[in-house]
């Protein structure tokens, strides 16, 4: 039924338009995600004149589809774990949006548009309804529907002199701003397929390909020698890119194509500019102990006459205890019964089990894309262009991503705020402005 009323709406805007209605906005916004809705949430409160342009047929679709139809909003991080989370390089550009409009004022805003959230597990947010529809609904029920034009695709933005030029295919607008929100090229059936890119590029403006992020991994050796462990995970190891410093700390979950869990996906970005110019081989830690826990296990077990199973067990879990007897095609004997090298052995793959990686999920199918607009190409506090006056950046269109757990919608909703109020600063009377 919205769906229906957002096409009417849209074919009104359409009419009005080709009967020589005030042809200029104030603003036009491309792209109905999270972060244009926040946009023109904002720009709607302060009553600003605007146009939002989706290419699709309805709002936010990626929106819905986060967090297992779920969504998980946010975080309950402070601005500066936050940002010590992410792993771009240049994750401090986000601090002036952040520090304005993060995830204590995410969790705000949805209470004061009756959608509460509850936090999971101590560290993510969740509608209280556990409905990702809800979440869209603030954005929808605030929006005037006559601001939003759907199935509208961008062929082109130029500027002509003071004005942009935005061509679609169903009309020319002109507008004093305009904000890219685009998105990235994660799941493109939901409208984001990288154009924001192609703008960049018509702009001279700085980007980096969409690469895939937050991703499954393929392994034919998991396949081939480690079927047994399929649907089985490891929580809470380390997992390390070997002949490099880049490790972390997650869960690992074996999986019938290679390997997923947040550890493997936290690599994956790496994972994949590591293949492009050499064979990468994880090396994951099989349990929790230490090496010096690993000998004082062993020792107590050869004291204790223990079978070789049995002191595995302690160590790991069952099924992997089995895969390492058939490894080293060791039967279940008693673990003074085996040579000190084959223990040293076992004892390394425990703490360092080497896979070797094939290649990482396609970028159109990753949870989150690497790469996007250069940051250095605008202004923290507003997300405008620096070179480019009234053209502005924000959500998944920017090179900015985090892990899965809230950051990115976060970032969107973060880098909206800035934008908008940049904007409706920008049209407050002088005398205002001087105070």
């Amino acid at each position: 039924m919205k769906i229906a009323w957002y096409v009417i709406f849209s074919i009104s805007v359409i009419k009005r338009l080709s009967k020589g209605h005030k042809m200029i906005y104030n603003t036009i916004i491309i792209g109905g995600g999270t972060s244009g809705l926040m946009c023109a949430y904002q720009l709607a409160q302060a009553k600003i004149d605007f146009l939002l342009l989706e290419k699709m047929e309805s709002l936010g679709k990626k929106l819905l589809l986060t967090g297992g139809a779920r969504c998980n909003v946010t975080n309950n991080l402070d601005v500066d774990a936050f940002i010590h989370s992410l792993t771009i390089p240049h994750k401090r550009f986000l601090f002036s949006s952040l520090d304005d409009f993060g995830p204590s004022e995410v969790v705000n805003f949805f209470a004061e548009n009756n959608c509460p959230l509850v936090l999971e597990n101590s560290l993510k947010y969740f509608p209280k309804s556990n409905r990702s529809q809800d979440v869209l609904d603030v954005f929808l029920n605030k929006i005037p529907k006559n601001h939003i034009l759907l199935n509208s695709p961008i062929n082109k933005i130029y500027k002509d002199g003071d004005l942009f030029i935005v061509e679609c295919s169903k009309k020319q607008f002109k507008t004093k701003n305009v904000v890219l929100a685009t998105g990235s090229k994660s799941y493109p059936l939901t409208g984001s397929s990288g154009d924001g890119l192609e703008f960049a590029r018509e702009f001279e403006i700085d980007f980096t390909d969409f690469t895939p992020a937050e991703t499954h991994v393929y392994s034919n050796q998991v396949v081939e020698e480690l079927s047994s462990l399929q649907g089985s995970s490891l929580n809470n190891v380390v997992v390390k890119i070997k002949g490099t410093n880049k490790k972390v700390q997650g869960d690992v979950l074996f999986t019938h194509f290679g390997l997923s869990g947040p550890a493997i996906m936290h690599l994956s970005e790496d994972i994949y500019d590591f293949l492009k110019d050499q064979k990468v081989i994880l090396q994951i830690q099989l349990g929790n102990n230490s090496r010096s826990t690993l000998d004082d296990l062993f020792k107590v077990a050869g004291t204790k006459n223990m079978t070789i199973l049995k002191t595995l067990e302690q160590c790991t879990t069952n099924r992997i205890a089995n895969l390492l007897l058939e490894k080293f095609q060791i039967t279940n004997k008693n673990i003074n019964e085996i040579s000190k090298i084959t223990i040293a052995r076992i004892k390394e793959a425990l703490l360092s089990y080497e896979i070797t990686i094939d290649r990482v999920q396609d970028v159109t199918k990753a949870f989150v894309n690497k790469g996007g607009i250069s940051t250095k190409e605008l202004h923290p506090k507003t997300m405008e262009v620096k070179r480019i006056a009234n053209l502005y950046c924000i959500g998944e269109t920017v090179d900015l991503h985090g892990p899965i757990g809230g950051y990115n919608i976060t970032i969107a909703l973060s880098t909206a705020v800035a934008a908008a109020k940049d904007i409706i600063k920008k049209n407050l009377p002088a005398r205002i402005k001087r105070k």
